[in-house]
């Protein structure tokens, strides 16, 4: 049997997270998906387990991807992080370098192309 991967999306929008979901499971059959709707959530749950993989928002209410990453960035125990926004500025993919753990910036929403690319690197 398959090792189960473990997926985190980290999206404001529920609608996000469920085509994503979708998505994600259709392409890769072992997968587990876990969702957050904020980022505060997102790092209480990260304090005690570890994906393979994280799929950030940017632009969120109460604390953004920006935020996340500059809180995350104190974890000893850190994953992938792939940004996932509908920010086309390219000042944000150039911020998004600034951290080591951003293995990619993808603009919404996840096609199949873009999530094996993520996906093949865990």
């Amino acid at each position: 049997m398959e090792i189960q991967k473990k997926v985190l999306l980290i999206d404001d929008d529920p609608i996000n997270n469920y085509v994503n979901k979708r998505l994600i499971t259709r392409l890769f059959s072992v997968v587990e998906i876990v969702e957050f709707l904020d980022a505060v959530s997102a790092l209480e749950y990260l304090k005690e387990n570890t994906p393979e993989i994280i799929f950030l928002d940017i632009n969120m209410p109460e604390m953004d991807g920006w935020q996340f990453l500059e809180n995350y960035r104190t974890y000893t125990n850190r994953t992938k992080v792939v940004i996932l926004t509908s920010s086309i500025d390219p000042s944000d993919r150039l911020r998004s370098e600034q951290f080591d753990f951003v293995e990619g910036f993808f603009v919404k929403p996840l096609n199949i192309s873009n999530t094996n690319e993520a996906l093949s690197k865990v």
